[in-house]
């Protein structure tokens, strides 16, 4: 099988907790831990080349940015053709930490918005930080110019009110994704951590497969059962 993504988490644990996020009632100390470099560069090893050169997503279930020597994380990806991906919150993506990421080959980074104004932000994202993130995404859009860089820069957002879905695209659009520049990922509010009472009911169905189990990726934890780390998940 050729891989297509391989989701290696670098760092288990979060500064954040969100309302919609499973991280918000804690994951456990054994699985909210940073994998050593070492058995990063070792499942890298491990995939390529019998696995292909699948896309490498640094986040998990985790803040990959929590990790102060992410930069290396990168660069053995980079090393080995392999694009980096990362989703983040985006509260350590700047300054000479940005530029690092940057510089070792980073290929995309998505900054996480949960409201489009500063006070929704601070309900579902629990800081008070829709500023100052947003000028820090805006701040790697800007060195990624000017250092000629190819990563690209991405947010993402959760609509908040089925029934008042245009405004909220609308008010993302021109809070966000506009100043920025960059490309918007947009979802309706999903409920896969039972953290929040949807609006709606959803008709009982036979159970099935998401798919996720059988597609062309791999998941692997930082952390693990009884104090192991590595542990591969089928989400």
């Amino acid at each position: 099988m050729q891989l297509e993504r391989v989701v290696l988490e670098v760092f288990g644990g979060c500064n954040y907790t969100c309302d919609m996020c499973p991280q918000s009632t804690g994951r456990g100390k054994n699985w909210t831990r940073k994998m050593p470099l070492t058995m990063f560069e070792k499942v890298l090893d491990e995939i390529t080349p019998k696995y292909g050169k699948p896309v490498i997503n640094l986040e998990g279930s985790g803040e990959p940015t929590m990790a102060k020597d992410l930069p290396k994380y990168i660069e053995a990806c980079t090393k080995r053709g392999l694009p980096s991906f990362m989703y983040c919150n985006g509260t350590f993506m700047r300054g000479q930490f940005m530029r690092d990421c940057i510089d070792a080959g980073l290929d995309f980074v998505r900054f996480s918005c949960i409201g489009y104004t500063p006070e929704l932000y601070k309900k579902w994202m629990s800081q008070d930080r829709f500023e100052y993130v947003r000028d820090n995404a805006m701040e790697t859009q800007h060195y990624i110019q000017q250092s000629n860089s190819s990563c690209q820069v991405s947010s993402y957002h959760l609509i908040l009110d089925n029934a008042n879905i245009e405004h909220e695209v609308q008010q993302y659009q021109k809070n966000w994704i506009e100043p920025v520049d960059c490309i918007g990922y947009i979802w309706k509010m999903h409920n896969w951590s039972g953290n929040w009472d949807p609006a709606y009911e959803r008709e009982p169905r036979p159970k099935r497969s998401c798919g996720r189990p059988f597609a062309p990726e791999l998941t692997v934890r930082a952390g693990g059962i009884d104090g192991l780390q590595g542990a591969v998940t089928p989400c």
